[in-house]
């Protein structure tokens, strides 16, 4: 993704990135001509006056010009494994966003369709325990007392298998008989 406009933080970091990695490269420069320039005057000291003390300090400052190039080879090999990480990983990221499913698409899966048709069934009895009950109530003094209790005692079985449904995470097996 690119950013549309200039008002977005991440453009001014880039910026003042690429900024610092410039003046990070030329104070490598700068410091790397230092050494070379000290371990040439050393030569050139030592190659004068022709003493062994003059050839010791040549010697120590090429030593110190090959720790330099040594350890900026290892930074640089450092710091280009970690551009390549990260890019790798800006990649990867960018392509995990593509293939994730768009929040207004719902991939159920088998065993959650399962849980759902078991649930509804559930639902489709309590309401014909409820209509059964109104019918019953509705006959006043004559209604049967035991289609009412075992209407209350059917609602209240499945309403408690549905709770337990909605609250289990395992898998719902078994038909759902209409």
């Amino acid at each position: 993704m690119q950013p549309i406009g200039t008002s977005d933080a991440r453009v001014g970091n880039a910026q003042t990135r690429s900024a610092a990695s410039g003046r990070a490269f030329w104070a490598t420069v700068i410091g790397m001509a230092v050494m070379v320039l000290i371990f040439v005057f050393a030569v050139i000291s030592a190659a004068n006056e022709q003493s062994v003390l003059g050839w010791i300090l040549a010697a120590i400052a090429l030593g110190w010009l090959a720790l330099a190039a040594y350890a900026l080879f290892l930074v640089r090999g450092t710091l280009r494994f970690g551009k390549n990480a990260v890019r790798k990983l800006q990649s990867d990221l960018e392509d995990a966003q593509m293939r994730a499913p768009s929040s207004g698409t719902s991939a159920v899966p088998e065993a959650d369709a399962m849980r759902d048709q078991k649930l509804a069934h559930s639902f489709q009895i309590v309401l014909v325990q409820n209509k059964v009950l109104k019918e019953e109530l509705a006959k006043g003094d004559q209604a049967d007392q035991e289609v009412v209790d075992r209407a209350i005692d059917t609602i209240n079985f499945t309403a408690k298998n549905g709770m337990g449904m909605v609250q289990s995470q395992d898998t719902v097996d078994g038909t759902v008989v209409d």
